[in-house]
């Protein structure tokens, strides 16, 4: 697991700490703090210096210039909101690193300027005011030796369909991100097919059993177009099967987050706002869930979150559940300070009981 993490230049931050984490890592603030920043951070390392955690960020936040016509082409994801200050320019760099007992695990970017043949495109470039053309040089653990992308004077780089491939293949980076929008349905059951008939698929049902305790089984179906699947529930009692959609967004988001989390088996899951559509009366089980889950998957979770019924949840837990809320600490992010402040479930549980903003 990741003891610690420190982050340069890197987005809103010019420099931050994010020390002492836990298993399970709530990051809290206010709007536009930088919390979601952090989770790309922690995936970049995760991704130890590939060419991927480039875009995937990028894709998520829909940072993208234009749309190519090219079928063979992709993107033009506009990689300048990656470094500090929103500008990309000769010399400028982020660098990120975290250490796993003691042992530090480093991912940097940096930018230069692009060699090239000639001095015509030069000549044009000077001529126009936009700077020499530049080129983003990636290196981390599972690439020391570094890889080149070049990038648009103007700061954007375009998503070639077989971008993949111009990082080392290496191992799968056990690093899984569940954003605010949740999963595609063939996404969930590309998953599901894994899970199915393991001890983890009896897991998944209880956890939606927080919301609709009457839930028996799941399954994927066809739709009969192409890469579509829906979602199935039987509930005890119902002859007929229920799509997932008709029990609203809540036990929705209890599915992926459990077959996210029995995907992410050894590594890390980041989820971005893990209470979206869940009641504050959920709350409670849902954090016994998912502590319960990383500790027996041995996954290190990091989540965001605005909510105070969130936070509150956590004491709740401390008072019926000390011995899950010892994996749990909080961290307050503010950008106008250089580390984060900790909070164990412990202090959550004193600061409910004063009435006391922990938040920010």
């Amino acid at each position: 697991m990741y003891d610690s993490l420190k982050v340069e230049c890197f987005r809103a931050f010019n420099s931050f700490d994010l020390p002492a984490l836990t298993r399970v890592n709530l990051l809290v603030g206010k709007n536009n703090a930088g919390k979601t920043s952090l989770l790309d951070a922690v995936e970049m390392v995760a991704l130890g210096g590939r060419v991927t955690s480039l875009l995937r960020s990028a894709k998520r936040r829909a940072e993208i210039f234009s749309e190519s016509q090219d079928e063979r082409m992709g993107r033009e994801l506009d990689v300048r909101h990656l470094f500090f200050g929103h500008r990309i320019q000769d010399e400028a760099y982020f660098r990120l690193s975290a250490c796993i007992d003691s042992i530090e695990r480093t991912v940097r970017s940096d930018v230069r300027q692009r060699q090239t043949e000639g001095v015509q495109l030069d000549l044009l470039s000077e001529q126009a005011d936009l700077g020499p053309p530049l080129e983003i040089v990636m290196t981390g653990p599972d690439n020391p030796e570094g890889t080149t992308i070049p990038v648009s004077m103007d700061g954007t780089l375009l998503e070639y369909r077989n971008v993949t491939g111009l990082h080392p293949s290496g191992g799968l980076a056990l690093v899984w991100f569940l954003g605010t929008d949740g999963a595609e349905p063939r996404v969930l059951q590309q998953i599901w097919d894994r899970l199915v008939l393991t001890p983890e698929e009896d897991k998944v049902i209880s956890a939606m059993k927080i919301i609709e305790p009457a839930i028996e089984r799941l399954a994927f179906a066809s739709t009969g177009r192409m890469s579509e699947s829906v979602a199935f529930i039987k509930l005890a009692g119902e002859h007929q099967r229920i799509p997932l959609g008709s029990l609203g967004d809540g036990t929705k988001r209890l599915l992926t987050q459990a077959i996210y989390m029995a995907r992410a088996a050894g590594g890390v899951l980041l989820i971005d706002e893990i209470d979206t559509g869940l009641h504050y009366t959920a709350l409670e089980s849902m954090w016994r869930f998912i502590i319960e889950s990383a500790r027996r998957l041995d996954v290190q979770v990091f989540a965001t979150s605005h909510s105070g019924d969130c936070i509150r949840a956590l004491a709740w837990l401390q008072t019926d559940a000390p011995d899950l809320a010892t994996e749990v600490s909080v961290h307050r992010i503010d950008r106008s300070t250089s580390v984060a402040v900790r909070y164990s479930a412990a202090d959550i549980e004193v600061a409910a009981r004063h009435h006391i903003e922990v938040r920010g």
